[in-house]
């Protein structure tokens, strides 16, 4: 079905053909990074003109790109289209939650005319109901191979489209295009669609790899994306030969994944990230699930919190390190000037670690709250490296008592630094009262409307793999409030637009070599 053709929304879309050429001819005098530059801005250009629309329209179906594209692709992309999706519909209603919505649209539509398009001759006629991106490696990272996918409503306006949007390219540089059964690719060359596109036999769609890793996503979604694990690795392999480090040896989780998918999608209260990640490396990529301890000592008016733990991952990182030749070279060095051992260093890091931000006066305080079970150990390494930074500092390093802990303080005279073992735990703090605050009894992150407001919204569970949450509403309040401390205030438009972020939280869950994160954007 086509959508109403009084729709003021803005689309376009991009996806693979093959089996025909057609189109401009390439230049072969064009550099690939260049044209392949220009490709990419000329994709983004076009899904930007998708999103920017404000209404639904009559629902349409299709096959999927990835029906085209050869089953070793490194990464496809898939956005969808179709204005009269219940997806759409979503984001038109949280859209309309931001005061600027309208003069958004009308600057959009302005910039379209400046390269003389209009939306409904234009942009409306020329796209399918779905845009794609799919990439292929070649013999190096910089022969990678782009091709944009659709299936247009009208042949002839997605010609005219693309021919437009390269007349308005200051560099000349056209892109080209390939049409077989009512589907288009677009890229830089004709050989690159050559490369991306299948040459018979199995499609990227009927890799079980592939639709394992879509299963782990929602049905419904804005964009949904899929990177091969193998592809990937033989990707990070290109890029350690062309750096010549040692990148790959650091990155043992990324080589080792079957794949790894994401899809973006909008909700009643805000946008959701959610991906997974299968293979041996997910094993890698987080610690087991556990519920934090250290955020129940966390102040209620926190505008941050980030917690994590470190795992057998710390030991494969200190193992990484020392094998590295370039680091490892270099360990000895560092070692010395730090006055410690890393292994002492990344001691601190094995159990959870926690982080959080709360007002503080002139600016925000930051406190690191550090899980530990040899409160002794901990203690010795961090007065170790207090020494050796205050002496290199020309700072003075203090002890007092706050709380009825000891507590030592390095003052850089601007501002100082604390630091206390609370038992199982260790506090480091720029804030006054940082120790006390966190030991004392009172309301508690955890008990705050706002965080229980932030963790119903997204459904994060208690026990997870770590996860970040920011106090959005608070956080930009107060930047507001010390803006005009400093003279100087957010513009009025600036400010009431930010006004309906609430929240946003992130957390990862592993199970085996099963791993999953999700990151919630809450709009209200």
């Amino acid at each position: 079905m086509q959508r109403r053709a009084g729709e003021a929304c803005l689309t376009a879309s991009t996806r693979t053909s093959y089996l025909r050429a057609d189109g401009p001819p390439t230049d072969p005098g064009v550099t690939v990074p260049a044209r392949r530059t220009f490709i990419a801005a000329l994709l983004v250009t076009l899904s930007l003109l998708l999103g920017a629309g404000c209404g639904g329209s009559a629902g349409r179906g299709g096959s999927s790109g990835a029906s085209l594209i050869r089953p070793d692709a490194l990464a496809f992309v898939s956005i969808d289209s179709d204005l009269g999706s219940s997806q759409w519909q979503k984001v038109n209603d949280l859209s309309k939650k931001f005061p600027g919505r309208t003069l958004a649209l009308a600057m959009l539509q302005q910039s379209l005319a400046k390269n003389h398009i209009d939306y409904n001759d234009d942009v409306k006629p020329a796209v399918g109901p779905e845009v794609d991106l799919a990439i292929v490696l070649g013999p190096n990272l910089n022969d990678a191979a782009v091709v944009g996918l659709t299936k247009p409503d009208n042949a002839g306006k997605f010609k005219a489209l693309v021919k437009k949007l390269n007349e308005t390219d200051s560099s000349g540089q056209p892109a080209v295009y390939r049409e077989v059964n009512g589907w288009y690719a677009l890229s830089d060359s004709q050989a690159h669609i050559d490369e991306v596109l299948k040459s018979g036999g199995k499609s990227l769609s009927d890799e079980s790899t592939y639709n394992d890793a879509l299963g782990k996503l929602p049905s419904s979604a804005l964009v949904k994306a899929y990177v091969s694990g193998p592809q990937l690795s033989k990707a990070i392999q290109q890029l350690q030969q062309a750096k010549g480090s040692g990148l790959a040896g650091t990155t043992p989780g990324l080589t080792k994944l079957d794949f790894i998918s994401a899809a973006l999608s909008a909700e009643n209260d805000g946008l959701r990230v959610h991906g997974a990640t299968g293979g041996a490396g997910s094993s890698d990529l987080a610690s087991g699930n556990y519920e934090s301890k250290l955020i129940d000592g966390v102040p209620a008016d926190a505008l941050a919190f980030l917690s994590f733990r470190g795992g057998k991952g710390i030991d494969q990182l200190r193992s990484q390190f020392e094998t590295n030749p370039t680091f490892s070279q270099a360990l000895p060095q560092i070692e010395r000037a730090l006055g410690v051992k890393l292994a002492d260093v990344l001691a601190l890091l094995r159990g959870e670690v926690a982080f959080y931000m709360r007002p503080g006066g002139a600016l925000p305080e930051g406190t690191l709250a550090i899980g530990t079970g040899d409160q002794s150990a901990a203690l010795s390494t961090l007065d170790k490296l207090a020494s050796r930074l205050a002496a290199l500092m020309q700072a003075k390093v203090t002890t007092t008592h706050e709380a009825g802990h000891a507590v030592k303080t390095i003052d850089f005279t601007r501002f100082a630094v604390r630091y206390a073992g609370l038992g199982d735990k260790i506090l480091i703090t720029t804030g006054l009262n940082g120790i006390g605050a966190y030991t004392a009894s009172g309301s508690k992150l955890p008990d705050a409307a706002d965080v229980k407001e932030a963790k119903s919204a997204s459904g994060m569970p208690s026990s997870n793999a770590g996860f970040a949450y920011v106090d959005l509403k608070n956080a930009i309040a107060l930047a507001e409030s010390l803006s005009g401390l400093a003279g100087s205030s957010l513009p009025p438009k600036v400010a009431e637009n930010l006004r309906p972020l609430r929240s946003f939280i992130a957390w990862g869950d592993r199970s085996g070599d099963a791993f999953t994160f999700d990151a919630f954007l809450e709009i209200k």
